[in-house]
């Protein structure tokens, strides 16, 4: 008879911990590009940051390195660092990543919707977009509004919930960068912050082919809306826009004064 073992052994696993001050940062930082407090071109000085924040300058640092590595911060050597600038060759590069991510999640999604129909199952398919609708709605209801900002949030709650219920924690992770980086295109309109007239229209047509298991068509509307997209932040032309010219590129963040030594 083998002996009974007292102790069990297990393999090597870090002890679980709270979010880090660096995370808290990293997330502030996330938040204040995507709601447009801070801007692209916006300067992160890192005095003034870490001062503001209460925290040291190497977690500002080290949480700064997270955004450049993501490509929403750009460092300069010996200027610092920025809030990415949209040109044309990181605008397409961009669209070109955003693409792949979604395109797949949009199959993973319409695949998906295909099998429940073939099982009959009518309410799963419901069930299973309505996040995506619920979003549409939303967009809708603030572009009757003139709610700018509002109908671009949800446009882009949309897209992230396509990631999400594609349920690939890959996809979802990109896409959580990648609806930043698509507002700082936005905000990098010189003519102010906007979103299509059409967007109700757009979402509709994304949501037909996705119930119906047309993963192709669903590819489809979302190379077409991704290239106009493009076409609209770098020349200005393109699907008519409903703007805020409120929302037009900023002048600068107001950072506190403070010195570096207090």
């Amino acid at each position: 008879m083998t002996p009974r073992r007292d102790t069990v052994q297990l393999p090597m696993m870090q002890p679980l911990r709270r979010p880090s001050i660096i995370d808290q940062v990293e997330l502030e930082l996330r938040n204040a590009i995507y709601y447009g407090d801070l801007r692209p071109g916006d300067g992160i000085p890192e005095v003034q940051v870490s001062k503001q924040m209460g925290i040291s300058r190497s977690s500002l640092r080290e949480a700064c390195q997270r955004l450049v590595r993501d490509g929403l911060l750009t460092q300069f050597p010996g200027r610092g660092l920025f809030v990415t600038r949209m040109d044309p060759e990181t605008m397409s590069e961009f669209i070109d990543y955003r693409l792949g991510i979604e395109m797949q999640a949009a199959t993973i999604v319409a695949d998906r919707a295909a099998q429940l129909r073939a099982d009959g199952d009518e309410d799963g398919v419901r069930e299973l977009l309505a996040p995506l609708r619920e979003c549409a709605a939303r967009s809708a209801a603030s572009l009757a509004a003139e709610e700018v900002i509002e109908a671009g949030n949800a446009d882009l709650d949309l897209h992230q919930q396509l990631a999400e219920i594609a349920r690939n924690r890959f996809l979802a992770s990109a896409m959580s960068t990648i609806v930043i980086l698509t507002r700082m295109g936005s905000f990098s309109d010189p003519l102010g912050f906007g979103v299509r007239a059409d967007l109700p229209e757009k979402h509709d047509e994304l949501l037909e082919a996705l119930a119906a298991g047309d993963d192709s068509r669903a590819r489809a509307l979302l190379r077409l809306s991704l290239r106009e997209l493009a076409h609209r932040l770098l020349t200005g032309e393109g699907t008519e826009v409903l703007r805020d010219p409120e929302l037009r590129e900023s002048t600068g963040p107001e950072w506190s004064t403070l010195s570096e030594d207090g």
